[in-house]
């Protein structure tokens, strides 16, 4: 969360903030980082002679300014911090001879032979983007490197800085870690069996493989694993747009390898990557491989186990765009508008007690309807304005079209009703999918096809709502117009998983807490 509040921060020349750094010795060694590597396992490099330190606070190594408390928001010192200041050059003379200030007596001495310095700290108006040069992990454990790596992939998405990945330990000098190394670490940890790669912090951070030698199922995998960039998986699909056999047996083999291993997030990105370009596919060119497609995802919703709603929404939504795509979504409705508009027939040529059996005829299908809605005429006006929904559904001709109104239909269905049962038939779902899934397959299908105003954030899903849904980084969102009205402040393309987002960003607040 802490990077996405970076980025916003970083996001233009004009804004200017103060935030702390150290200047490490010569070489980089000898000298302990601020924070726990397992919680601040990457960070950023500035080159000091882009930058103005004419304005900046500087503290030798050992004295714990801790700005946090110290430092108003005016940028005015507290506490005394100002009578340790020093100048860069003389931070710059402590380090090459290895001086650090003494806990008890605030004095300057040496380090013993072969000791770790402790940090220092430089607090400066940060302006924008300018003098940063690279990227740092702090070790090379998996989890800590995938995450420096979703760190470089976020920055060049939301910032524009193509940076390189150093390797800063604080034992040896920095080394700079290229597409080769990394490459070769990544396919070295590459199992023989998939297994879930190690997120060190949440929200994950997607990784960029787009520049390494990878072969398409090798990065399907280390999707499946762990998480790629949109722009990768994107890549990665969209060379087969002339070949929907390979196009087909990619998909499937990406749903399959996260559902194997639960990543949703994975899964959904793999839904929203492919979605826009399936549906650019000729019908007949692709019917045969679309069935196949088709049958092997609704077999995998049949094997996941219960609590798997989150799942169930991205397979439901491949199966709902396929269907869509195919035509089929429109012969159901053709049956369904006749059926529905039969019904209404009847009903408006019958009189009360004949209402009251219509309900018994609901009532055997759905349990829950009541016998009200149908004496009062609220049922019968449901209907109608669903049967118009509907035929506004058969004419949508492009994806945008068609998920806005499923947005609108699926609104009004707030409770499990006959309604709701024709329009997951229509859709080519079944049982298995409840009407708070089906709600939120089409939300997500919303977030698909719908542009979304531009900004800082419009980062990998699974980054995004993660950011948003917790409320730390952007607050109370607010609302924006969909469907010619105002939408609610809590429209989330992810309906389902807000809970878990949340219980998942407070999990990691009290362990940064713990372990800080």
């Amino acid at each position: 969360m802490q990077w996405l509040e970076l980025i916003r921060k970083l996001n233009g020349d004009g804004n200017v903030f103060r935030t702390s750094v150290s200047l490490p010795p010569p070489g980089a060694v000898k000298m302990r980082l601020f924070g726990e590597p397992r919680t601040n396992c990457a960070g950023l490099v500035w080159d000091r002679s882009q930058v103005d330190l004419s304005e900046a606070y500087i503290w030798p190594s050992g004295y714990m300014a801790k700005t946090e408390f110290n430092l108003t928001h005016k940028g005015e010192l507290v506490n005394g911090r100002s009578s340790a200041l020093v100048t860069i050059d003389r931070l710059v003379e402590c380090n090459r001879r290895g001086l650090t200030t003494n806990a008890e007596t605030g004095e300057l001495q040496e380090v013993a032979d072969g000791a770790t310095m402790n940090f220092n700290e430089i607090n400066w108006p940060c302006k924008g983007t300018r003098g940063i040069v690279a990227v740092f992990v702090r070790s090379m454990e998996l989890g800590r490197v995938l995450h420096a790596l979703g760190v470089v992939a976020l920055l060049d998405h939301a910032l524009g800085l193509r940076l390189p990945l150093l390797l800063l330990d604080s034992e040896h000098p920095v080394c700079l870690l290229d597409n080769s190394i990394l490459e070769a670490y990544l396919r070295q940890a590459l199992p023989t069996h998939l297994e879930r790669w190690p997120a060190v912090l949440v929200p994950r951070l997607p990784v960029d493989v787009s520049t390494m030698h990878f072969s398409d199922m090798e990065k399907l995998n280390i999707h499946a694993m762990y998480g790629l960039r949109r722009s990768s998986l994107w890549q990665l699909f969209a060379k087969y747009t002339d070949d929907p056999v390979r196009f087909h047996e990619l998909l499937s083999a990406g749903l399959k390898a996260c559902v194997a291993l639960r990543n949703v997030p994975s899964a959904r990105e793999i839904v929203r990557a492919t979605s826009p370009l399936l549906l650019g596919f000729g019908k007949e060119e692709t019917a045969c491989h679309e069935r196949r497609l088709m049958t092997e995802v609704l077999v995998l919703s049949e094997t996941l186990p219960d609590g798997s709603d989150d799942l169930q929404v991205a397979l439901g939504a491949e199966v709902m765009l396929m269907e869509f795509r195919s035509g089929q979504t429109k012969r159901r409705i053709d049956r369904a508008v006749e059926e529905l508009g039969e019904w209404l027939r009847k009903v408006n040529s019958q009189c009360t007690l004949c209402d009251f059996f219509s309900w018994v005829e609901t009532w055997k299908k759905e349990p829950t309807s009541r016998v009200s809605s149908f004496i009062n005429g609220k049922a019968v006006a449901n209907r109608a304005d669903f049967l118009k929904h509907l035929k506004k559904l058969r004419d949508a001709d492009d994806g945008e079209s068609y998920v806005r109104e499923l947005y609108e239909v699926v609104q009004a269905l707030r409770s499990p009703c006959l309604r709701f049962h024709m329009l997951r038939d229509v859709l080519g779902l079944d049982r298995r999918f409840s009407r708070n899934v089906l709600h939120a397959i089409v939300c997500f299908a919303f977030d698909i096809f719908v542009p979304r105003p531009s900004s800082a954030f419009e980062v990998d899903e699974s980054t995004r709502l993660e950011a948003e849904e917790s409320g730390g980084l952007m607050g109370r969102r607010p609302s924006r117009e969909i469907l010619g009205v105002e939408t609610p402040e809590d429209f989330s393309a992810d309906p389902l998983g807000i809970e878990t987002r949340l219980f998942r960003a407070l999990y990691r607040e009290n362990r940064s807490r713990k372990f800080s």
